[in-house]
């Protein structure tokens, strides 16, 4: 896991912020997208 995960993490809320123009900010994708959570537990598992 380590600093390789937390950057694509970065990587896809950055990607989500730029592609949803319902995204209002980077802190509501990082919270508020369940699709990323599930995709962040899934490179976890």
């Amino acid at each position: 896991m380590g600093v390789h995960f937390f950057k694509e993490i970065r990587e896809d809320i950055n990607t989500v912020f730029q592609k949803d123009p319902a995204a209002r900010s980077k802190i509501e994708v990082l919270l508020c997208y369940p699709g990323l959570h599930a995709l962040w537990l899934h490179r976890i598992a």
